[in-house]
């Protein structure tokens, strides 16, 4: 089965499950200067690339050169991994090198926050923060870590 197969069909299990636990909500994704900082994780005891609200960040391994690719991928994907967007330039935080931090076209026209040229997103299955249940996911969804290379 091809890698882009592969996350096809996993998007599409996802999205039927998650859509049919209503426990389950996406986290909302955008701010008008979205924060980026580090936290260090007790389940993966590591420091990683989270949101302003220690929410844990994710990239995709599919996306190369910077370029979000999940909608492309599977137009699914977006529901289950919302892409972490700003209104406004992202804010670097404790931890983060400001100069990594950029805008690219995420889902939709998206202004995505991407970190060392890898679009970061969220993972809809985590509630709250600190949890990081999408890491290692299908071998695809990594956490980063403070120099913004994904943690394998």
């Amino acid at each position: 089965m091809s890698a882009k197969l592969k996350l096809t069909v996993v998007c599409l299990l996802l999205t039927a499950l998650v859509l049919s636990a209503a426990a389950v909500s996406a986290p909302s994704t955008s701010s008008a200067r979205t924060i980026i900082k580090t936290a260090f994780n007790k389940t993966l005891k590591k420091t990683i690339v989270v949101d302003g609200l220690g929410r844990t960040l994710y990239m995709l391994t599919y996306d190369t050169k910077g370029i979000p690719t999940c909608e492309k991928a599977d137009p699914a994907c977006p529901q289950l991994w919302p892409a972490l967007t700003s209104t406004g330039k992202p804010a670097a935080g404790k931890g983060i090198n400001g100069s990594l931090l950029k805008i690219v076209r995420g889902a939709g026209g998206s202004r995505q926050v991407s970190y060392n040229r890898h679009p970061l997103y969220l993972y809809s299955s985590d509630t709250k923060p600190g949890e990081a249940n999408g890491q290692a996911f299908y071998g695809l969804w990594y956490v980063l870590s403070p120099a913004g290379k994904p943690i394998k």
